[in-house]
């Protein structure tokens, strides 16, 4: 199974219950593990550093540096909604700390600090510019293109066959055949 395959039934199975699987290994029941373990510790606080989530994924399953890695970053293809929760998290208390600001400025009679604030919170969340035109996707018109294997239609200048013969002649000997064996397919599940 390949790696993509691997990571969309880990995201189909991502939130099921664990006695409704079936058919997982008892590794792949770990993996699943350790990617829930991350993705709550995430969720609890979405600006964590990768650092502490990989010391905590080691200390609670006693897994390697690497494998913690590995499982971060396979958490976040899984969720990439995760990415930017860290930004979202920030977005989110910022935009608080300004009302709030904006709330003590009324409860205290202070103008200026409330319109201050007031123009803070419209400039963060972009208020103050105007908002883009939808682009029509439906006149979209992709350009017709045909290949040809004809190199002048790049005004390139036209190769001749001796050219080609003298350059295959000149590279053709540098060319070494390596040596290689078939790889028996032995069932084995591709390592995450």
């Amino acid at each position: 199974m390949s790696r993509k395959q691997n990571l969309d039934k880990f995201q189909e199975l991502m939130f099921r219950d664990l006695d409704e699987i079936t058919g997982m290994t008892d590794a792949e029941r770990a993996q699943l593990l350790r990617y829930r373990f991350a993705f709550s510790i995430l969720l609890e606080n979405p600006s964590t550093q990768d650092t502490l989530l990989r010391d905590s994924l080691i200390s609670e399953f006693g897994i390697s540096q690497s494998q913690a890695y590995r499982d971060i970053s396979n958490m976040k293809v899984i969720l990439p909604n995760i990415r930017n929760a860290g930004k979202e998290w920030i977005r989110y208390i910022v935009n608080e700390e300004l009302k709030k600001a904006i709330a003590d400025a009324v409860a205290q009679g202070k103008l200026k600090e409330r319109i201050l604030a007031i123009s803070a919170l419209a400039k963060y969340n972009k208020l103050d510019q105007d908002e883009a035109e939808e682009l029509r996707w439906d006149e979209i018109i992709p350009i017709g293109i045909e290949p040809v294997n004809d190199p002048t239609v790049l005004d390139a200048l036209p190769v001749t066959q001796d050219e080609i013969d003298a350059l295959y002649k000149k590279y053709s000997n540098d060319i070494e055949i390596a040596q290689y064996e078939d790889v028996k397919d032995d069932k084995k599940e591709d390592i995450l």
